[in-house]
């Protein structure tokens, strides 16, 4: 009994992990700049994208964000003076992999095959 009550919370805070919309789309502009070179991004970095596709953020909200992304272990941070750094903890690739493991859960009970033909009619 023990072990499954562990198994179902383990189960729970791994569902936790997904990303929110908001984290997702920082954590796809985060990837995009490792994926161009730079092995850390500055915050300013990643409000440069923002503002490329013509949106905004705060320094302020991105931050608050980054913190977040911190804690759920999808980033780490690092400062030199004023100055924040940020890399991911986890990669594109992975990070679609987990998303998609829950998709099957979550959509498809489970069933690859009813997942794979709902891929196909895209």
């Amino acid at each position: 009994m023990a072990n499954k009550k562990k198994s179902e919370k383990k189960k729970k805070s791994e569902k936790r992990k997904l990303l929110t919309p908001k984290e997702h789309e920082i954590m796809l502009k985060l990837w995009t700049l490792e994926e161009s070179g730079n092995k850390q991004s500055k915050v300013r970095d990643i409000l440069e994208l923002f503002e490329a596709e013509g949106s905004s953020m705060a320094y302020t909200t991105l931050a608050t964000f980054l913190k977040i992304l911190v804690a759920k272990k999808y980033a780490t941070s690092s400062k030199n003076g004023v100055i924040i750094f940020i890399k991911s903890k986890i990669s594109r690739s992975d990070y679609a992999a987990l998303a998609m493991k829950y998709a099957l859960a979550d959509y498809f009970a489970g069933d690859k095959e009813k997942m794979i033909e709902c891929i196909k009619a895209l």
